[in-house]
This record gives structure tokens, C-alpha cells and sequence, in this order.
């Protein structure tokens, strides 16, 4: 731009002035001249933007907004295409939770659900602190997949599932030895009343380490390619296994004795070893990997961005499970009935049967991220993954007032649970406040799976860290003597995820505008 500007408009304070285009060609003819605000100082002159380009940017800000919303067009619908499947193969889960917290609920003994939902909790925290390969296979098959590389991605599969099984050994190993150790950590205590009835269904939930991590492999090997059918059918066969058998079980039949707590172990351990020989033989089937290359041993160069990518995930799983672990701790420790234990293991299944929707959707960020990123500059690359998730959060934020709204309707059905009534007062109010942060869980847990598809794993155990610290101080500082207060402290850790994760993809992250702006892809 060619500015007019006489020694004396530069002498003088505050001037109008009169600018135009080196073309001399302007959005509105040739030679338009438009008015700018110089201010002149000894120092120098400083030229703030025009009118006209102030409303090109709004208008841009507005568009970028506008672009975000769903609209019905073909990226809403590749997101429905991934979302749908996964909500279905994520909603069985939580379902046939719900079915074991059922059946044990059916029992009639407080003491019995709260030891279920103990060990449950002590074995999935377990489980998910040292499963960090799902986490990073998605994303690295997602990449070998759109690159059509099929080398790369029978010997991705085939070395996570070797490091799979390294890991499945060591959690197997360190539950079943130390039960009594594990079970401490959430105050079930050797001697009690409460650990005669978690001990066992934790030692039978530990022989089943190696194939369900193995599963989750397979699980995220097939997302990696954009197959979510596969998983879901897959999915619906193990745990309809799992819910016939939970009765049979759990009260017997026939031949069959009765085995309580025992019996719902039993089930769920049949279902995950159904499931990781379905994926291993649908994995060699569908091409995905080969018999000869589905345990491969890893070389060095492979093996350490696994490691390291690994170390990340397990921090912030670490982080994560911490905190869950602390809540559960709590919920224990506020009366020896086992009432209040028993009201949190039902608030949780009612807010799992949401927060699992919202889990699928973020796993769509995973998976179209990097395949977007892995486009051509000139097919869109950096902005159109930038519409990606812009679109994903929108996602997000809509189906989680949504998800919210059912579930405050659905809180009348706590009697399915439990016909103890004090359990269900009890759950009451930490239902509601669990249905009421259901909002801002859709966009946290959305921007979560977006940071996976970037492979930023360590900063992301750092928010999940900070998050869990807050969660704990919060407890410890009083909020964890009654679940209202539990419940609150989750507000606080959801919170300061959602905040974190944002920061990423509108500040510090590779889609922030400000990055895309200085590349010259945005306005």
C-alpha cells in the first residue's frame, strides 16, 4: 500500500489521509480510494487498518463460524459414517457394564455391588495405565493406510501386538500377586467383608489381560482403515456373550453353582477371550496382517517411537486413573455400608452410557485428522484439517447438551438398578451433576482425540496430569466427603481438560489461526 503522506501530515497529530492499491484496483472498481487512520509522532508513523478491511475480516471471522456448524454436506457426513458405528460398538460396552451392575444389583447386598464396582474400577485403571498402544496405533495406521502402504501396516500391527502381549504379561503378573496390594489402593482393605467378595473376581479379570489388550489392537487397527463395521460386530458378539452368561453365572443353572461376584468375572473374562480371537483372525483375513508377520518382534527403529509415544500415553493415563482411582477411594470411605460406594457405581454406568457417545466421537478426531494432514498441501492439508475439527468440536458441543438433556430423563430409572431404595436417594443428586457436565465433556474429549491424531501425547499428559492433580486436591480439601462433592470435583477436572485441549487447537497447536495465517492459508 502507498501511502500520501506530506512532511506536514506526519507533523501533525491525527490525520485523514488517502491510500490506494498498487494495483489500483480495488473489491469494488479501479482506483478506489478508501480512508485510514495515521497517527504521526517524532518516533514515526503508525497506520491502523481501514474500514473496509476490518469488515473483510469480521465477515472472514463469521464465515469461519459459519463453516463450523453442521450443515448437512459431505464432511458431516464421513463424521456420521465413523461416529455411528463407534457409538453403537462403545454404547455395548457400557450396556453390558450396566447389565453386570444389574444382575449383582440384583442380589440385594449393597456390599456386593460395591466390591464389583472396587475391583472393576482397580482392574480397568490397571488395565488402561499400561494399554497405551491403542492410543498410538490408530493414528499410525491411519497414515500407512492412506499412504496404501501395506508393508508398513502388516508391521505396525504385527510389532503392537507383540509389545501387546510383553505388556499383558506384566499386568497379569502384577495382579494376580498382589491383589492385596492393588485392592489398597482404593481402601478395600485384607480381612473385610468387602475384599472376600473383590479378590476373586479381580484374580479371574487378571488371567485376561493379555487377550483383551491384544483386542484393543485390533479394535484400533480396523479404525485406523476407516472399518468400523468390523469392530462392531465384533464387539456385539462378545458382549452378548457376556450378558448370557452373567445370569448363569452369577445365581447358576442346572450344573452350574451359583458364584455371586465370581460368576460376573467369569462372563466378562469368556467375552474378552472370544473377542481377541475374532480380531486376530478377521485382522489376517481382511488383509490387515499376515500370520507370519502377527507377532513380530520389533526392530530398534520401530520400537522406539512406540516407547516413547508410549511413555507419553501411560503418564497420562497414569494421570487419569489417579484421579479415578482417588474418587473411588473416597466413595468407599464414606460409610462401611457400602451405600454410597454403591449409588457412585450406578451414577457412573448412567454417566458412561453417555460419556461413551461422546468417546466415539473423539476417536473420529483420531482417525480424520491425520488422514486429512496426510493430503497434499494443494487437496487442502493444514485448512482443511483445521474445518476438520473445527466441525468436530460443533459436534461435540450439540450431542453433549443432547446426551445431557436424555440423561436427566433417564434418572427415574435408577430403581432399575437396585431396589435398595437408600442407594437409590443417594444417587439422586450426583446424577443429575453428572448429566449437567455433559456439555462441556463433548467438546473436552473431542479436542482430546484431535491432540491423539497430532501424535501430541505429551502435552496432553500434562493437561490430563494437571487436571488430575486439581481433582485430587479438591478431594482431599473436603469436597470428597460426600458425592455431591465427588461429583463437583468432576466438574473441576473436565473442566481444566476442556480448557487445555482448546488451547491447543485454537493457540498452541499446528491448526491454530495464527500458525495457518503466518503460512498465508488463512485471511
Amino acid at each position: 500500500i502507498h501511502m500520501r503522506l506530506s512532511k506536514s501530515d506526519t507533523m501533525r497529530g491525527l490525520q485523514k489521509v488517502r491510500w490506494r492499491s498498487t494495483s489500483g484496483v480495488t473489491s469494488k472498481g479501479p482506483k478506489e480510494h478508501h480512508r485510514c487512520t495515521v497517527s504521526a509522532s517524532g518516533d514515526g508513523v503508525a497506520v491502523s487498518q481501514s474500514q473496509p478491511e476490518k469488515e473483510a475480516k469480521a465477515k472472514d471471522s463469521r464465515s469461519l463460524l459459519v463453516q463450523s456448524l453442521p450443515q448437512g454436506d459431505k464432511l458431516d457426513g464421513l463424521i456420521a459414517k465413523l461416529w455411528i458405528p463407534a457409538v453403537c460398538n462403545f454404547m455395548l460396552i457400557p450396556l453390558v457394564g450396566a447389565a453386570d451392575v444389574f444382575w449383582v444389583g440384583r442380589m440385594g447386598d449393597a456390599a456386593c455391588l460395591a466390591a464389583q464396582g472396587a475391583a472393576d474400577r482397580v482392574f480397568s485403571s490397571a488395565f488402561w495405565t499400561i494399554s497405551f498402544l491403542p492410543s498410538l496405533v490408530t493414528p499410525l495406521v491411519a497414515k500407512a493406510a492412506a499412504a496404501g502402504d501395506k508393508e508398513a501396516l502388516h508391521n505396525q500391527i504385527g510389532e503392537a501386538i507383540f509389545v501387546a502381549i510383553i505388556v499383558g504379561c506384566i499386568g497379569m503378573v502384577t495382579i494376580s500377586q498382589l491383589p492385596h496390594m492393588v485392592l489398597k489402593v482404593v481402601g478395600v482393605l485384607p480381612g473385610t467383608g468387602m475384599y472376600n467378595l473383590a479378590e476373586p473376581y479381580l484374580l479371574i479379570r487378571s488371567m485376561t489381560f493379555i487377550p483383551a489388550i491384544v483386542a484393543t489392537v485390533g479394535f484400533s487397527a480396523f479404525r485406523g482403515t476407516m472399518d468400523v463395521m468390523t469392530p462392531l460386530k465384533i464387539t456385539f458378539f462378545t458382549q452378548a456373550l457376556n450378558v448370557i452368561c452373567d445370569p448363569i453365572f452369577i445365581f447358576g443353572l442346572g450344573p452350574i453353582k451359583a458364584m455371586g461376584v465370581t460368576g460376573a468375572a467369569l462372563a466378562t473374562a469368556m467375552s474378552e477371550i472370544a473377542g481377541c480371537a475374532s480380531y486376530s483372525v478377521l485382522m489376517v483375513k481382511k488383509g490387515l496382517a499376515r500370520w507370519g508377520t502377527l507377532i513380530r518382534l520389533p526392530s530398534w527403529g520401530s520400537l522406539a517411537p512406540l516407547l516413547v509415544g508410549g511413555a507419553a500415553v501411560q503418564l497420562r493415563s497414569l494421570a487419569l486413573n489417579l484421579g479415578l482411582l482417588a474418587v473411588t477411594r473416597a466413595t468407599l470411605a464414606m460409610d462401611p455400608s457400602g451405600t454410597m460406594a454403591a449409588a457412585h457405581t450406578i451414577t457412573v454406568n448412567l454417566w458412561q452410557l453417555a460419556g461413551v457417545v461422546l468417546l466415539a466421537l473423539s476417536t473420529v478426531g483420531t482417525i480424520l485428522i491425520p488422514q486429512t494432514l496426510s493430503k497434499a498441501e494443494e487437496e487442502g492439508g493444514l485448512l482443511a484439517a483445521k474445518k476438520v475439527g473445527d466441525r468436530l468440536l460443533m459436534w461435540g458441543l450439540f450431542i453433549g447438551i443432547v446426551l445431557g438433556g436424555l440423561q436427566f430423563l433417564a434418572i427415574p430409572l435408577l430403581g432399575f438398578f437396585t431396589p435398595i431404595k437408600a442407594v437409590q436417594e443417594a444417587a439422586r443428586v450426583p446424577a443429575m451433576l453428572a448429566a449437567a457436565q455433559q456439555g462441556i465433556n463433548g467438546v473436552a474429549f473431542v479436542a482430546e482425540g484431535m491432540m491423539q491424531g497430532h501424535q501430541a501425547f505429551g502435552k496432553l499428559a500434562v493437561n490430563t496430569g494437571l487436571a488430575a492433580l486439581a481433582l485430587m486436591v479438591a478431594i482431599d480439601e473436603g469436597m470428597g466427603s460426600s458425592l455431591v462433592g465427588v461429583w463437583g470435583c468432576f466438574w473441576i477436572f473436565n473442566g481444566i481438560r476442556l480448557a487445555l485441549a482448546l488451547h491447543h487447537h485454537f493457540i498452541g497447536g499446528p491448526l491454530a489461526p495464527k500458525r495457518l495465517r503466518a503460512k498465508g492459508l488463512m485471511p
